[in-house]
Formats: C-alpha cells, sequence, structure tokens
C-alpha cells in the first residue's frame, strides 16, 4: 500500500473511530447563561460549497464529487445566533465587516469563519496525522504530502460522507453532514482578538440509506433530508463557537 493510501486508511479508522465523540448534540447556550456583551455584530463567511465523499466498499478509496447545497448557509448561521444569543440579552447584528462603522456601535464582535476541510471532514492537523500514522518515516511522509498539496487537499466546504447502502456499515460508518467553523471574537474599535480563533466542528448522522452518491444526484426527499442534517451540524458548531468564545456565562 502507497503512503496516500495508508494515510487514507488511517484517516478512515481515526474518522469512524471520533465520530461518536464529535458534538452533535449541542444546540444552544445553557438555560442558565446570562450575556457577558449588550450588543455583538457578527459577520459570518460560510459558503455552500459541498463535497460528497462517496464509500462504495470497505477500505476502498473515497470518490470526492464536488457541488453546491444552493443553501445559504451564512444566513442559517446568523439566524442560529440570535436564536441563541437572543434570551441572554444580546443583541445581535448581521455586519459585512469587523472594520466598519456598523461593527464599531457595538460592545464586540463575532466573526464566524468555515474551517477548510479535507473529503474526510478533517481540519488540518499535522501533529495529529502525525501520531495517528504512529510516527517514523512513513508518517513524516505523509504529513509532508499533506502539507504541500494543502490548499487542494482542505478546502471550506460541507462534508458528505455518503455510504453505498450495500457496503459495510460498521466498517464505513453512517451518512452524515460536517462542518468546521472558526470562530473569533474581535473588539470593534481597535480590531484586536478578545478571544484568539477556535476551531469547532459540527456533525449530524444522517440516518437510513441514500441511494445516489452524491449531492447532486439525490433525490428531492433526499435533498431535504440532507440539508436539514446541515443545518444541525452548523447550528451544533454555532453553539460550540459561542461558549469558546465566552460571549455568555
Amino acid at each position: 500500500m502507497n503512503t496516500k493510501g495508508f494515510s487514507l486508511l488511517i484517516g478512515l479508522v481515526t474518522v469512524v473511530g471520533l465520530a461518536g465523540c464529535v458534538e452533535t448534540t449541542q444546540v444552544g447556550v445553557p438555560s442558565d447563561a446570562t450575556a457577558q456583551y449588550s450588543k455583538v455584530a457578527l459577520v459570518t463567511q460560510i459558503g455552500d460549497r459541498v463535497v460528497s465523499t462517496y464509500w462504495e466498499a470497505a477500505f476502498s478509496e473515497p470518490q470526492p464529487i464536488d457541488g453546491k447545497l444552493g443553501w445559504n448557509a451564512a444566513s442559517a448561521a446568523s439566524g442560529f445566533v440570535k436564536e441563541q444569543l437572543g434570551p441572554v440579552g444580546t443583541v445581535v447584528s448581521s455586519v459585512s465587516s469587523h472594520t466598519g462603522a456598523a461593527a464599531k456601535q457595538n460592545d464586540a464582535v463575532i466573526v464566524l469563519q468555515q474551517t477548510p476541510l479535507d473529503m474526510l471532514g478533517q481540519n488540518y492537523n499535522p501533529g495529529r496525522d502525525f501520531f495517528a500514522l504512529g510516527g517514523g518515516l512513513i508518517a513524516i511522509a505523509a504529513v509532508a504530502g499533506a502539507e504541500k498539496n494543502k490548499a487542494e487537499k482542505y478546502q471550506p466546504r460541507f462534508v458528505l460522507w455518503v455510504r453505498n447502502p450495500a457496503a459495510n456499515k460498521a466498517v464505513i460508518g453512517e451518512n452524515a453532514c460536517t462542518v468546521g467553523l472558526t470562530a473569533s471574537l474581535l473588539d470593534p474599535q481597535t480590531g484586536d482578538q478578545i478571544v484568539e480563533g477556535k476551531q469547532v466542528t459540527g456533525r449530524s448522522v444522517i440516518p437510513g440509506a441514500l441511494q445516489a452518491r452524491d449531492w447532486a444526484r439525490f433525490s428531492k426527499s433526499e435533498k431535504q433530508l440532507v440539508i436539514s442534517h446541515c443545518s444541525l451540524a452548523l447550528r451544533s458548531a454555532v453553539s460550540q463557537a459561542l461558549l469558546a468564545l465566552k460571549v455568555v456565562r
């Protein structure tokens, strides 16, 4: 097995093993939370690009297929932030830039930027990949290769994990939608970071079988199902981001 194939295999095992550890149920701030800031501006840099990672069979090389969801994920994320911070007393205003006049009228600025993910739904983390590969020369070569192709391999997008219904679910795992966010909290007057970028991941398992291999080929009902779970994944990521930024206490 070549380095690429070995790295992919380890990545599959790692992702399937960690899938149950990824936050999927956190959909709001604690009910007893209070606002840290009375007014915050919100910048959302989230697109609708998606890669469908299709698994034909266990231990086969996945087939990534790019597409677009046709869904305003940035608007959805803004809605989730307002929905979660409103009840604790924070007024949220969506703005186009953290440096504009509108942002300066607030106590703080939240920036939610989509984290680049690979086709397995993992963010760039050479340290994790090195240890997952067990160290040594193969690990060094794999990590070096990932760094060389970083821009191509890791892109800001939703990741759909799509399993052939006839394939081994125990090995490949469930169908799922994953999204990553990098969240920062800024001083609106200076632009300085109050809380540096925090990376969070939301993932929602899609129940049942998907009959097609990628977004463009899904039926209307399958697309509705997928969007609902990508929305859950995004909502979870937003919840984690708000807690990581300590905008509530």
